[in-house]
């Protein structure tokens, strides 16, 4: 047995498959639509190709995680269904997540780029009942799409430590957990363009894509550039009503029936019981999803008739909001899913090629200068490190970021609601700290707020709050407004003790 221990990271890989070798046969995948002369079997071969046989042995991946090796195949130089030069290694991965005290398993495609060069990234969700290996390597061709353009792809399986199964996860939060860590440790190991990571997902998937992608707005730590959303389940609460066969687990996953919390932070948009109805005033984490294309797709004839419902619901909501980026692309021809030659549920409505054209025209922009951050847990959302009053609930608030002149140099923090301490850096949103700047909040709650401003080269000369001077000093106690600086740090604190509207003047 392995072991665990909290400093070392252990990972096993456990196959490594190669791309095509000449004369393996071509059969026909599960569903999908296949690209001309392309189909996964082809290229990791069914089964397992011509693994050569070595001697496990201990392989240094990085500072901080050790790898298991034990079995390679040898990447085929003449496979004839990828682009001559490309090409690379398919591997599934189990990565021990300490959050949860699981082992995640994934699938993970590696392009034979020249070594350090950055390459976008795709994260696959599968679908409701299956495995990771239903996106890279069962019913989609995602991945011989990704070969092609010399992606990388990834694909978790997402387990769900509550009933320990990845089959059934609704973007818990802890089954997020573990694909967070495995995503971060692939960018820890491997060149990912930070800036084209895209998350794409079917069903169940197609939830946990866009519930993946509104609840992880950090670039450091992988931040989608944009979302392809396949009739995906957005509303777990929702799935909950029209699937009385899945309750038990859902109920067992989410800690009882809706309303809770849980079932909120999971779904992309808040829904009604009664009607599937876009609840007014609700908890809709796609809020988050400021500067991110999101694409959804159906089938007019789905049989899930609950989920077209959930994705017109997901459109209605972006659509209504300004700062967010909502496409709905709705097929009226029927066209059957290839694994039952009927109408259906399946993958097969996307096209891989015209899906990864629209994703590489998109890239990360730098922090939206708008929107809105709804945050289920502390942690950096667009910018902002939050931190609530109390947890199990939602801290909220709207921002707006003004760089440039002495007259518009700032930032507003509005109706702030559980915010027990926001932080951002000065230069990350290009805030002007020579010109002096201005930051202006209040709360709907009438809570407290402390704000930490970072980037600052100097103290401040002086810092006024609705244009009194404000003494220097943190250590006095709730109640007072107060400010002090960290020359170590580089940081300005500033103490708001009141809910009440302020301006505070941060004067150089």
């Amino acid at each position: 047995m392995l072991n665990r221990s909290a400093h070392l990271v252990t990972v096993w890989l456990l196959v490594a498959l190669a791309l095509t070798s000449a004369g393996l046969a071509t059969p026909q995948r599960m569903g999908g639509r296949s690209l001309p002369g392309v189909g996964l079997r082809t290229l990791l071969g069914r089964p397992g190709g011509n693994p050569s046989a070595m001697t496990p042995q201990q392989l240094r991946t990085g500072q901080a995680t050790t790898a298991w090796l034990t079995s390679i195949a040898v990447p085929a130089l003449s496979a004839p269904k990828l682009i001559p030069g490309i090409g690379g290694t398919a591997y599934v991965l189990r990565l021990f997540v300490p959050a949860t005290g699981t082992d995640e398993l994934f699938s993970l495609y590696v392009p034979s780029s020249p070594s350090g060069q950055a390459r976008p990234l795709i994260v696959g969700f599968h679908g409701f009942g299956v495995s990771h290996l239903d996106f890279s390597y069962y019913n989609t061709d995602f991945l011989a799409e990704a070969a092609a353009r010399d992606w990388f792809v990834l694909a978790p399986i997402q387990i769900n430590p509550v009933l320990n199964t990845g089959d059934i996860s609704f973007g818990s939060a802890e089954s997020q957990l573990n694909v967070e860590h495995v995503l971060n440790y692939v960018l820890d190991e491997w060149p990912i363009d930070l800036d084209r990571i895209y998350g794409i997902g079917f069903s169940m998937g197609g939830g946990n894509a866009v519930s993946y992608a509104a609840r992880h707005r950090d670039r450091a730590t992988g931040a989608f550039a944009a979302v392809v959303n396949h009739t995906g389940a957005v509303s777990p609460s929702d799935v909950w009503s029209h699937e009385p066969a899945i309750r038990v687990p859902l109920e067992a996953t989410f800690g009882g029936p809706p309303p809770r919390f849980e079932y909120q932070r999971a779904g992309a948009i808040d829904l009604s019981l009664a009607d599937g109805s876009l609840l007014p005033g609700g908890r809709h984490m796609a809020t988050n999803l400021t500067g991110v294309p999101v694409r959804t797709y159906y089938y007019i004839n789905d049989p899930k008739f609950y989920l077209r419902s959930q994705s017109d619901r997901l459109d209605q909501f972006m659509s209504s909001e300004p700062s967010l980026s909502h496409e709905l692309l709705v097929e009226m021809t029927s066209q059957p899913c290839s694994i039952t030659g009927l109408p259906g549920h399946c993958w097969d409505l996307l096209i891989e090629s015209e899906v990864c054209d629209w994703l590489e025209l998109q890239s990360l922009s730098a922090p939206p200068s708008a929107g809105k951050v709804l945050a289920d847990r502390d942690t950096r959302w667009n910018g902002f490190g939050v931190s609530a009053h109390q947890g199990g609930t939602f801290a909220a608030f709207e921002y707006r970021v003004q760089p440039g002149t002495s007259a518009a140099n700032g930032v507003e923090l509005f109706d702030r609601e559980n915010v027990e301490r926001i932080t951002f850096d000065v230069d990350e949103f290009q805030l002007d700290a020579g010109l002096g700047f201005e930051i202006q909040t209040f709360a709907i709650d009438g809570s407290p707020v402390e704000m930490e401003v970072s980037g600052l080269t100097a103290a401040p000369s002086s810092v006024r709050r609705n244009n009194l001077s404000i003494t220097v000093g943190c250590l006095n106690g709730p109640g007072a407004a107060e400010w002090c600086y960290d020359a170590t740090k580089g940081t300005v604190h500033l103490i708001e003790a009141t809910g009440s509207f302020a301006r505070w003047s941060i004067i150089p």
